[in-house]
């Protein structure tokens, strides 16, 4: 009984297969050929920006070899990193931007990093085509070279956007925005001193433009300039202990904040849950110069000179104090005693991600490079070379070390000099700006550009009080000028201090 059951379920099952495969045979030859439809994206780029509240085009052209009107459009925008949103516990959704072929309207999305996407649908035919890009929505004063200066004791903010800065641009687009600053917050400031900035990059809760002053600072809107707080005391946790002065102003890759503000150091350690502020001063006996090396390391988040005992002290990678380093006398100089005559003039990071920090001697009038090794799990002086053969350099030089290379740059009035401490130990004259004296000069650093440690960024001030910024590119391992410095940026008053912000 039970093995006669089993034969009529299994003739069953073959019969139902049986049925399934003539249905599905018979859908092989029910079909009919499909229209082409095809997105054609030639001469565009994957990668673009747009600005907040001017009209954005993507040519786009669809080609479809049946009745168009059958094809219906949809351009969609949503960011590239996704927001929570905690009133309805979703993510943002797309929003439909634009609904024809060719993506052609005012962008009023907030700056920001976007993916931009076209789907073309084949009502007739139940087929669709996509097509997305990359899009920074931008202001049109959301990236380049902020410049500081100073006209007639009033302090300001400006922008340049340069092709050479800024790869999406052509030279023929290049700008300069004059007076950003007091332009959107109608306000002046009187004692400008120099400029910090919190990346979009950075895993922060902080987004900001510090604009720093004598007397403490206001912080911006990265993107629209707008005053966000000028309260300089609140920033700190124990507002009352603070004597608003700051120094120097440093981001760490884990990431903190960091703020040399009247000799003492102060972080901001953007992992720590629940922090919003600059906590209290890290203890210790020192009186910080106003340097903020960044340290490539797993040890150290960054080193200062203490000017009281005249030493190099090591702040942790956790910015939770100030230590000390061991003597290293029998080394080319002691880090932990630099001699009681030294006065720091210039400390930066440079090639082979070692310290570099130049002194002058008040005994004997003498300046003397110091190299250090602060990248590895302990610290080391790498050698000191005596500057004797530094043509012109004086008490208002100005410093910069390459990152690629052994490059040092140095000012001496209108004249651009560059030392060769790693060859012929001396230093020659490699440009002069006639008729101008020199501001400033930085080699411009971020990694992954295409300009990282081949821009040296000089400013000048003219007999007139205009004052200029030049670009000028060099070789990243000799230090040789191989462009020129004939077009520069002018229009401003004394330049006080320039910062790339992207």
């Amino acid at each position: 009984m039970n093995k006669r059951f089993i034969i009529q379920i299994i003739f069953l099952l073959v019969a139902i297969f049986s049925l399934c495969n003539c249905y599905d045979d018979k859908g092989n030859y029910d079909y009919k050929e499909l229209t082409s439809l095809q997105i054609d994206t030639t001469g565009i780029k994957a990668q673009q920006t747009a600005y907040q509240f001017e009209n954005f085009k993507v040519p786009v052209d669809v080609k479809y070899a049946g009745n168009k009107e059958d094809l219906s459009y949809e351009w969609k925008i949503y960011p590239q990193v996704p927001q929570k949103d905690e009133d309805v516990t979703k993510y943002d959704s797309a929003v439909v931007l634009y609904t024809k072929a060719v993506f052609d309207t005012i962008i009023y999305e907030i700056p920001g990093a976007y993916y931009l996407t076209l789907t073309v649908t084949d009502h007739l035919q139940n087929i669709q085509e996509a097509f997305t890009l990359k899009l920074n929505v931008e202001t049109l004063v959301s990236r380049g070279l902020c410049v500081m200066d100073e006209n007639n004791g009033i302090y300001d903010l400006h922008l340049i956007k340069s092709a050479k800065l800024l790869p999406d641009i052509l030279e023929s687009d290049e700008q300069t925005y004059y007076h950003v600053y007091s332009g959107v917050n109608d306000l002046e400031i009187t004692d400008g001193k120099f400029l910090g900035f919190v990346s979009v990059d950075a895993a922060t809760d902080n987004k900001a433009l510090y604009f720093f002053t004598e007397t403490g600072g206001v912080t911006l809107d990265i993107d629209t300039y707008e005053i966000m707080s000028s309260d300089y005391p609140s920033w700190f946790s124990f507002p009352m202990s603070i004597t608003p002065d700051p120094g120097a102003f440093m981001v760490t890759s884990r990431p903190i904040e960091m703020l040399i503000n009247n000799g003492l150091v102060y972080v901001w350690d953007h992992t720590s849950m629940g922090v919003t502020t600059f906590g209290d001063r890290l203890n210790g006996d020192y009186e910080a110069a106003p340097y903020l090396p960044r340290i490539s390391t797993s040890t150290f988040s960054t080193v200062i000179f203490d000017k009281k005992n005249k030493r190099f002290a090591p702040i942790n990678i956790f910015g939770s104090q100030v230590g000390e380093f061991e003597s290293t006398a029998s080394g080319e100089f002691d880090l932990d005693d630099i001699g009681a005559s030294k006065e720091l003039k210039f400390m930066d990071n440079g090639f082979n991600s070692y310290t570099y920090a130049v002194f002058y001697d008040t005994q004997t009038s003498e300046y003397a490079l110091y190299v250090m090794d602060f990248s590895g799990t302990e610290a080391s002086p790498v050698k000191k070379y005596a500057m004797d053969n530094c043509e012109g350099i004086n008490g208002d030089s100005y410093y910069a070390f390459g990152n690629q290379g052994n490059v040092c740059f140095y000012s001496s009035g209108s004249d651009l000099c560059q030392y060769k401490y790693a060859s012929t130990n001396a230093g020659t004259v490699v440009h002069s700006f006639t008729g101008e004296t020199i501001t400033g000069i930085k080699v411009f650093k971020n990694s992954g550009h295409a300009q990282d440690g081949k821009l040296l960024i000089v400013s000048t001030l003219t007999g007139s009080g205009e004052g200029k910024i030049y670009l000028v590119g060099f070789n990243e391992l000799t230090g040789a000028i191989v462009d020129g410095t004939d077009k520069p940026y002018g229009g401003f008053g004394k330049i006080v201090d320039i910062l790339y912000k992207e």
